[in-house]
């Protein structure tokens, strides 16, 4: 049984924040959100999501013991505090975010459902409704940042949410008329002394009309927040097999296609399916595709996600980590997925050649990969220097502005008959 209030706005809430405006000392208003509850409620059920809000209520009320709790919306909890200043209020904040971070045990299941949280100060004169909005704005903004996060109001992030907001309505229209995206191909070369043309990474890029081009690290996550993933991913894929089908009729030897696939996209039910589905429709062959999951996504419900790459596996395709030293995998975890690669995360490789402990980091990051099998892909290579050590340390293939950026279809061609070398 739930231990806290379900309130609906209509009914009051806005009312007592007016009063707690209203009083002396005035009032913070605390937005709890809870990351990643649609990917429960994907895998377990309904009963499974409100398990998880079940066992948040409760470490909210072990936290402010006292305080009511209050259910403003489905998956949102509020807490409001009387008489506190910033700083204390973000200290509670960061209480929150701390408990809450730690996995659920439910169901048989360890689920990571990290908060996010806006907070929010009353102001001289103001109200409730006014609270309440500098509390979304905040609660949007800790939304947006690394798994769980505290944000205090700041005018910047209504400035943010309109901008990003604009993007999501331009990436709508543009996917409604079929314009604007295009794909990039980055070259994957060998690190055996050849720097033979391995294959590519498919990434997506945007240039719209009136805002030009839209960096990947702004619309990606839009997109993932907006429901617009699904519908990118798929066309990312499909142009990815697409052109590796053309480009085998110009290639003098097989080459590999490597395409990311975000947490929200895993999570998702049907990805099975839709990946049968590019590859049927486009007879490219599975096992030259490559699928990149991040950390991120490894790092949620270990069973769930285990059982999903082990069913994409079935197609035929290889699955590995990408961006590995970014914070979230475990070796347990790694062994557990049996993954195919492992790309390491550029910021390990950048000052490589001048920090000796990096150079170590890099040696037993190799050496664990090799250890489970899998092949090794060294991800943002620029220096000479750079190139030789992870080469020298047993590193596969290499990925990086040293051989080439991120490349338009006709110049990744001109690679593809090149085979590599000739190209750079």
């Amino acid at each position: 049984m739930r231990r806290y209030e379900t309130i609906r706005l209509q009914s009051g809430f806005i009312g007592d924040l007016d009063a707690a405006c209203a009083r002396p000392g005035g009032a913070a208003l605390i937005l709890v959100g809870i990351g990643r509850l649609d990917f429960v409620n994907w895998n377990l059920g309904f009963d499974g999501g409100n398990a998880v809000l079940d066992a948040v209520a409760g470490r909210l009320e072990a936290i402010l013991p006292g305080r009511p709790i209050v259910e403003p919306w489905p998956g949102k909890f509020a807490l409001v505090v009387e008489g506190v200043d910033a700083r204390e209020a973000m200290h509670m904040a960061h209480r929150v975010v701390a408990q809450c971070s730690v996995p659920h045990a439910i169901g048989g299941a360890s689920l990571f459902n990290p908060p996010y949280v806006g907070v929010a100060l009353s102001e001289p004169g103001g109200d409730g409704a006014r609270l309440l909005r500098n509390a979304l704005f905040a609660m949007e903004d800790a939304r947006r940042q690394i798994l769980g996060a505290a944000q205090l109001y700041d005018p910047a992030h209504k400035t943010r949410i309109e901008y990003d907001f604009r993007i999501e309505n331009a990436m709508r229209e543009s996917f409604e008329t079929g314009d604007h995206f295009r794909l990039a191909f980055q070259p994957l070369v060998s690190l055996d002394g050849t720097a033979r043309l391995i294959g590519f990474e498919a990434l997506a890029r945007w240039i719209h009309p009136e805002m030009g081009a839209v960096p990947p690290d702004r619309f990606i996550p839009i997109a993932e927040r907006s429901g617009l993933i699904q519908g990118l991913g798929n066309f990312i894929l499909w142009e990815a097999c697409r052109h590796l089908v053309e480009w085998d009729k110009i290639s003098p030897a097989p080459l590999s296609m490597s395409v990311n696939l975000s947490a929200v996209q895993l999570a998702a039910p049907g990805i099975e399916d839709a990946v049968e589905e590019a590859f049927d429709t486009t007879g490219v062959d599975p096992r030259r595709i490559k699928l990149e999951v991040t950390e991120t996504a490894l790092a949620s419900d270990i069973e769930t996600v285990a059982k999903k790459l082990a069913r994409l596996r079935e197609t035929g395709v290889s699955i590995g980590v990408d961006d590995f030293g970014a914070g979230y995998s475990s070796l347990g975890q790694l062994d557990h997925f049996g993954l195919d690669f492992m790309k390491i995360d550029k910021k390990l490789i950048q000052g490589l050649d001048a920090d000796r402990r990096r150079i170590e980091l890099v040696r037993l990051t190799i050496a664990l990969g090799k250890h489970l099998g899998m092949e090794l892909i060294a991800e943002g290579i620029e220096t000479e220097a750079q190139n030789r050590i992870v080469s020298h340390l047993g590193a596969d293939i290499g990925q990086g502005y040293l051989y080439a950026p991120p490349l338009p279809a006709a110049r990744a061609a001109e690679w593809v008959r090149a085979g590599g070398a000739a190209a750079a």
